[in-house]
């Protein structure tokens, strides 16, 4: 029989891609369930995970409780070998009510809210909840240092192979797949524009289009931005798409572009595009943050600064660089980074280990209570 698995989160199924790889590539090893908040966005389905959604209806304080109380609701009924728990405000009141249970605290990301006092807060918060759990696995050593953690796991970021073609550089067609959720993309923009302008008899001419959302101020900006330059022919926004509605951008495009401000708080936390991009064949530019800066190098894209000027001339330097790139070298030079190569070697290794040693715990306990019992009736 499968081991089972349970896996908490504070997102709804399927939008965030990490958990929604380690169900997609683990389902043969493990029986998993997934359970997390119904945001009423559509449903992703995977046959082989039996995803539980929490209404949010209520206020902040009754959704929370009542997410933390359907955590451990499933896991009392369901008794898993292993329970891999994103980060959630007040997961330790569930590691505490089920001390019994095989925990993994699994880090993604660290606050990256603008305000100091927000992140203070929500970092300090944090730092007390791990001191709860013995397993913890986290993105980026960086992270780690940061949270002074020294026994983790590390469960690095991957990435999907979008393309398998080799690709022209002869019109550059620029792509962006991401949040503009404090990325300030109106930067990115004005740096294309400026790009555009400084030659403008480029034909054809290069072609920008930015995927990701959500809705809100920083999307309406840079439409705003686009329609009143009269830049429609040049930079196409698609509002967010679905993972499996990406490819034929990846496949269109051969030039991603990696944009995150550089700011201390983005400094650890890799780019889930970045990899894309890479294991899809896509020369890269991206802004010079700790974590582009270990996997970007000269055969297969550029660093920039995340100013207008500063990324403007990025953009200038990788088309002038252009002929050096092979999008077939780049993408079997990132392979390793891809997802299924993740979950196998990073993911199903640590949650094994972790359920053969609570299987260990369990054989001892009972061997045990055993000689115990042995012992009275003699």
């Amino acid at each position: 029989m499968k081991r089972s698995l349970i896996i908490l989160s504070s997102e709804q199924f399927g939008y965030l891609t990490d958990t929604l790889k380690y169900c997609q590539y683990a389902f043969s090893e493990f029986s998993i369930t997934y359970v997390g908040w119904d945001y009423g966005k559509p449903r992703i389905q995977l046959p082989a995970v039996n995803a539980i959604y929490v209404s949010r209806e209520g206020n902040l304080a009754m959704r929370n409780a009542k997410l933390l109380y359907t955590f451990h609701k499933e896991i009392k009924s369901k008794q898993p070998d292993v329970i891999f728990a994103n980060y959630t405000r007040g997961i330790s009141i569930v590691k505490l009510l089920n001390r019994k249970s095989n925990f993994i605290l699994d880090i993604r990301t660290l606050s990256v809210n603008k305000k100091s006092n927000v992140r203070l807060w929500y970092n300090t918060l944090l730092k007390f909840e791990l001191s709860f759990f013995k397993e913890i696995s986290v993105i980026s050593e960086g992270v780690a240092r940061l949270l002074k953690l020294k026994n983790y796991y590390l469960l690095p970021l991957g990435g999907e192979c979008f393309c398998t073609f080799s690709k022209s550089f002869d019109k550059l067609a620029f792509l962006y797949v991401g949040t503009f959720e404090n990325r300030n993309m109106i930067k990115c923009i004005e740096a294309f524009h400026l790009y555009l302008a400084k030659n403008t008899s480029r034909e054809p001419p290069p072609t920008f289009t930015i995927i990701g959302g959500p809705d809100g101020a920083e999307l309406a900006e840079v439409k705003r931005y686009i329609k009143e330059h009269n830049l429609e022919n040049q930079i196409i926004t698609t509002g967010p798409l679905r993972q499996d509605q990406l490819r034929p951008f990846f496949e269109q495009a051969n030039i991603g572009i990696s944009y995150i401000p550089i700011k201390p708080y983005y400094d650890f936390q890799p780019s889930t595009k970045t990899f894309e991009y890479l294991i899809s064949g896509l020369p890269v530019i991206a802004t010079t943050t700790h974590e582009n800066s270990k996997i970007v190098d000269h055969s297969c894209g550029i660093l920039a600064g995340d100013s207008v000027e500063a990324f403007a001339d990025g953009l200038n330097k990788i088309e002038t660089g252009k002929d050096r790139f092979n999008s077939d070298f780049i993408r079997r030079k990132y392979k390793q980074y891809s997802w299924k190569y993740i979950v196998k070697n990073y993911f199903l290794t640590m949650i094994n280990k972790i359920a053969e040693v609570n299987s260990q715990a369990e054989i001892d306990e009972q061997r045990s209570i055993t000689g115990r019992l042995f012992s009275k009736e003699r």
